[in-house]
């Protein structure tokens, strides 16, 4: 327990020292990891340290890359075909009408008496046509 309140009071030492150096820090590229050290003797126990100042807050993280897109569905089934509709009755013929009744042929007219010819004319009888018509006297 001493030796890991030994360590966090001499990181917060290094962490303070390190931001009282550099006001504006500038971030470089990471460099490669390195093998992992031999474990040291363990140190004497050292004396509390004060409390250190807080920490600035971290630069915002960068943005996620947008997903794939998803794959295309599947296309569906077609659709069964529809049954064929009923032909429909056929209509009754039509009864014939009665035929109506021929009527009675009317009665011939007597014939009438020829106009009389006007004044100065007389009647003539056409020989070959049988007309008759007036003539002047």
């Amino acid at each position: 327990m001493k030796a890991s309140l030994v360590i966090v009071v001499i990181s917060l030492m290094l962490l303070l020292g390190a931001c009282t150096t550099s006001t504006t820090p500038q971030q470089g590229p990471p460099g490669a990891q390195g093998q992992a050290g031999q474990p040291g003797q363990s140190g004497q126990p050292g004396e509390a340290g004060q409390a250190g100042q807080a920490g600035q807050s971290g630069q915002p993280g960068e943005a996620g890359q947008a997903g794939q897109p998803g794959q295309t569905g599947q296309q569906g089934n077609a659709g069964q075909a529809g049954k064929p509709g009923q032909t429909g009755q056929q209509g009754n013929t039509g009864q014939a009408g009665q035929p109506g009744q021929t009527g009675q042929q009317g009665q011939a007219g007597q014939q009438g008496q020829a106009a009389p010819c006007p004044a100065g004319q007389h009647r003539h009888t056409n020989p070959d046509t049988g007309k008759v018509s007036c003539v002047s006297d």
